[in-house]
């Protein structure tokens, strides 16, 4: 893993945020939090992250998406979203997304996933 690799979390629920920045912060995983997608394009346009774990049912999500979209290839970071259970498949980016993660969320299981996703990622200068 990169050893300045950071996760940019998006979600509008409080405890979802809490326990998995901490779990990720437990694993050495260096995490900001957003709890808008105002607050993540203004965190995006400030720092350059590794991961992003975007909930796709808040406001704003798609302008979040945009932003990422928007970026050179080499500097967007890897995006994970989560969605309840009944969201539409078809709606969502898979030229973007690498993956679906079905709600409620299993704290652990995703940091884990997170992690994994992150041991693939190369130092990167904050640019």
């Amino acid at each position: 893993m990169a050893h300045n690799a950071r996760v940019l979390l998006v979600d509008g629920d409080e405890v979802v945020r809490a326990s998995l920045s901490k779990a990720l912060l437990d694993g050495d995983v260096f995490c900001d939090t957003a709890v808008s997608a105002r607050d993540a394009l203004v965190q995006l346009g400030q720092r350059r992250y590794a991961l992003m774990l975007l909930h796709l049912e808040m406001d704003g999500a798609e302008s979040v998406l945009d932003c990422i979209r928007s970026m050179r290839a080499s500097h967007r970071p890897i995006v994970l979203v989560t969605a309840n259970v009944r969201s539409p498949k078809d709606a969502i980016d898979t030229e973007l997304v690498q993956i679906i993660i079905r709600r409620p969320l299993k704290i652990a299981e995703v940091a884990g996933m997170i992690q994994a996703c992150l041991e693939f990622v190369p130092d990167v200068e904050d640019s």
